[in-house]
């Protein structure tokens, strides 16, 4: 796995047919930026409305930050995809605990692999998003993903697919979301990343200390 740019550069085009190799995998290079800038403005759309009744997910109070990348990839290296991407969600949450990212990293890595190891279509995408926290605030990352399956036969044994993952990260609105459905939602999250029992309920305390805290604010601001 690596750039789509470095794939493109180690190719030989002394023949017209590497040369039409060379012209598609620049098109699908182009694709997959156009798809990494699409995800990010259709997350940030899709936010607007989160935690309505349209849309009963998590809600958010403010866009943060985001991230995006795109890569080329062959079948014996689509189990380590998911490196880049948990290095990024790392240095994307800095204030969260070490246990706390490396299960969301796992977490990730192992939907990616899933994805673009298993699926046979020749595009598809991924959508999902999880939640977390980070010093004394809880934040939501939500990923999209997307892969095309490379159809040229002078560039396959280099690249069989290339990909986009775009990361945006919000704070999660905490006055819009109650807390036992936040606690019911992070929990089943918490399990899913297979941590320790004891690090698992550490999690749950973190959460539960940083929401009184909001609303205990709250409180004493309109008093």
């Amino acid at each position: 796995m690596g750039s789509i740019s470095g794939v493109i550069e180690s190719l030989d085009t002394s023949g017209k047919q590497m040369e039409d190799a060379k012209e598609a995998l620049e098109a699908l290079e182009a694709l997959a930026q156009t798809k990494a800038e699409y995800f990010q403005m259709d997350i940030e759309k899709a936010l607007i409305t989160a935690g309505s009744d349209q849309d009963r997910k998590v809600p958010i109070e403010a866009v943060l930050d985001s991230t995006s990348q795109t890569h080329a990839m062959s079948s014996d290296n689509v189990q380590n995809v998911g490196a880049p991407v948990a290095k990024a969600l790392k240095s994307f949450c800095r204030g969260s605990a070490d246990e706390i990212i490396d299960g969301v990293a796992n977490l990730v890595t192992d939907i990616l692999a899933d994805f673009l190891g298993e699926s046979e279509a020749a595009e598809d995408t991924l959508h999902r998003y999880v939640v977390l926290t980070e010093e004394y605030s809880i934040i939501r990352i939500d990923l999209r993903a997307w892969q095309r399956a490379v159809t040229s036969s002078g560039i396959r044994k280099k690249a069989e697919k290339v990909s986009a993952f775009v990361m945006v990260k919000s704070a999660v609105d905490l006055e819009k979301i109650g807390f036992n459905t936040f606690l019911y939602l992070y929990r089943a999250q918490l399990n899913a990343m297979h941590m320790d029992p004891y690090d698992v309920e550490a999690a749950l305390d973190r959460a539960a200390l940083i929401y009184r805290k909001f609303h205990h604010e709250v409180a004493e601001l309109s008093v």
